[in-house]
């Protein structure tokens, strides 16, 4: 269960300051501009790794763990901002975050190893048939700049991509990785989650964008999970695991809805040399990278 464990928390960090860079870079370039700025490349760099130790995570926990371990990236982002924004932290926030971090620990001692097993033939077909209806819906959500919309079907796709990732077995050899069906699967959810992620960064507050694509990833997999893998908690331990699993979601949204100034400003204040863009720049995808 270790590795596990080891694996979910440094995904956790390694996604909570990548968010960071990603905002910083939506913010400082607009449009497609923004995938070829700096810290935004930086920011995919670290989501790949964190994605990485995801993977090997699902390998021993369940999905409601996973996701839900990953959701503490949210306190990484939040004390990020406090040191790259002009943003603080009220007494609120760090209760929030307190029990944030209570309710997943309590989630990981809940939890023991249940290895990861293939995905059955309806689940890849199922995916397979969601993915293109994704990556259909964020191609007309792009032009609109609708950032909640948006960040809803980034948060579904990234369900699809850990539900995938949950059914995809890695004891086998590389070519034969390379020739598991599901793979590309994840791997297509994974960019569309991406793409529809940072396009909600760009027009919207990170805060609500954040919680929204954060509770649909952690609730959406974590059921389908029970339903179709047949995840379940250590015995005895089922009350325990579904009361953290709620109060790390309630405590995540509270975090980002219901304080003030939650989650990073749309135009935030930077720090270090940094440049504020205009808000008619935020608002019509314009302005400079300010170095």
């Amino acid at each position: 269960m270790l590795p596990g464990l080891t694996a979910a928390l440094a995904a956790s960090i390694g996604y909570g300051t990548a968010s960071v860079l990603e905002a910083v870079a939506a913010r400082r370039v607009g449009g497609a501009k923004v995938y070829a700025h700096p810290l935004y490349l930086a920011g995919i760099g670290l989501d790949l790794l964190a994605w990485l130790c995801s993977l090997v995570a699902l390998q021993h926990l369940t999905l409601f763990t996973v996701q839900a371990l990953l959701a503490g990236s949210l306190v990484v982002t939040m004390l990020l901002a406090r040191w790259v924004f002009a943003s603080e932290l009220s007494r609120a926030q760090l209760l929030a975050m307190g029990l944030l971090i209570a309710g997943l620990a309590v989630l990981a001692l809940s939890t023991g190893t249940q290895p990861a097993q293939p995905a059955a033939q309806p689940l890849v077909w199922t995916l397979a048939g969601a993915l293109p209806v994704l990556a259909a819906a964020l191609a007309v959500l792009y032009r609109k700049r609708a950032p909640m919309p948006t960040a809803v079907l980034a948060g579904l796709a990234a369900s699809g991509a850990a539900l995938g990732a949950r059914g995809l077995v890695l004891d086998g050899g590389v070519i034969q990785l390379l020739r598991e069906p599901m793979l590309w699967l994840v791997l297509g959810f994974g960019v569309v989650a991406m793409a529809g992620y940072t396009r909600a960064l760009e027009f919207g507050h990170v805060g609500p964008a954040t919680a929204v694509f954060t509770v649909i990833e952690v609730v959406v997999p974590g059921i389908a999970g029970m339903l179709l893998l047949g995840d379940a908690a250590r015995e005895g331990w089922e009350l325990a695991k579904y009361g953290a699993i709620a109060l790390s979601l309630g405590s995540c949204l509270w975090l980002t809805l219901g304080s003030p100034g939650a989650g990073l400003p749309a135009e935030p204040a930077l720090k270090a040399g940094g440049s504020e863009r205009e808000h008619d720049a935020a608002e019509h995808g314009e302005g400079s990278a300010g170095e």
